[in-house]
């Protein structure tokens, strides 16, 4: 087993010791990891506005245990996280453990620096995740929230279950791609990171603040019901491009009454079940005509629009504007 511990809110010193644990030099701010251990990268971006941020995208070759040490000096790690688990992952929060087997989990979650956090996972989990480190005054700042220390409390509050409560939706995978994409020569690299980053950020915290005020927190979904509606969104956008399967094929799926699954989707995600796969669908579309080398036609046949004023109007509902203005001017 490849085991890795440390006790400090410092990405940088992190990676000159796994640096010095694995052998294996850093460049530009780079591991790339032995294939003994697994197959695949640790980067680590300083922000200019200060905040640490570590991207992991890798494939354990051997069973694997990563630990952060509790610390007086309070820290807080927002992980944004999609594991694919062949076999078994326990996730360790404090004295809480959760354990997890043959699954797919994509979550956003808080850690802070005075409790221990671990993953102990088997050979085979691939992990890409990027993990932002912040202190609660520098959070506070940025957002302009006076109690924040109230609404981080009320998430930290939370069992080791509830990590569940944020899956990673359409919106945060698009901007982990994004900030993933970016390449090293790029300019614009530090800028469009941090752009990305606090977006997410952002996101997440308005989105507690948001539930809070609602009683969120108090909803009961049990851990086996998240579980099926996050396989359910799984399965809804593994290929937005095919026509989307039909409720009752997403409720056999999951076992579950086409109602509790409408009911329960919308809970979690914010939306019924076909309105977030639309979506998706137009944020793929705007994505490609901002790429460019597309035309709104082709974009349109693409997502299966036989008639493109359908697709126009329905694209012009999702962001208020015509696809043409996103064109490239020749």
């Amino acid at each position: 087993m490849f085991q890795f511990d440390f006790s400090y809110t410092d990405y940088e010193q992190l990676m000159d010791d796994l640096s010095r644990r694995l052998e294996v030099p850093v460049r530009n701010h780079q591991l790339i990891f032995p294939e003994s251990v697994a197959s695949g990268s640790l980067t680590f971006v300083r922000l200019p506005n200060g905040i640490h941020v570590n991207i992991i995208n890798c494939r354990m070759n051997q069973d694997w245990l990563i630990c952060r040490r509790k610390i007086k000096e309070e820290f807080y790690t927002l992980r944004f996280h999609e594991l694919i688990i062949p076999e078994t992952l326990e996730i360790r929060i404090g004295d809480e453990r959760l354990k997890e087997s043959n699954t797919t989990r994509s979550i956003a979650y808080l850690t802070n620096s005075l409790s221990d956090w671990a993953y102990m996972g088997a050979k085979g989990t691939v992990y890409k995740g990027i993990d932002v480190l912040f202190n609660a005054s520098w959070l506070a700042g940025y957002l302009g929230v006076e109690n924040i220390e109230d609404t981080l409390a009320a998430y930290l509050s939370l069992q080791v279950e509830n990590v569940h409560r944020e899956p990673l939706d359409s919106e945060y995978r698009r901007l982990m791609q994004e900030i993933v994409e970016v390449e090293d020569n790029n300019p614009m690299r530090l800028a469009i990171i941090q752009n990305r980053i606090m977006l997410m950020i952002e996101r997440f915290f308005l989105r507690i603040y948001e539930r809070k005020k609602n009683s969120y927190f108090n909803i009961p979904l049990s851990k086996t019901d998240i579980d099926r509606v996050m396989e359910v969104e799984a399965a809804l956008t593994r290929d937005i491009f095919e026509p989307a399967p039909t409720i009752s094929q997403l409720a056999r799926m999951v076992s579950i009454s086409e109602s509790k699954l409408k009911k329960d989707f919308k809970l979690i995600y914010g939306l019924p079940v076909y309105e977030y796969f639309q979506r998706i669908r137009m944020q793929a579309a705007r994505d490609k005509l901002l790429a460019g080398g597309h035309s709104v036609k082709e974009v349109a046949m693409e997502l299966g629009y036989a008639n493109l004023s359908n697709f126009t109007i329905a694209f012009k509902k999702e962001f208020g504007l015509l696809p043409s203005k996103l064109l490239a001017p020749l």
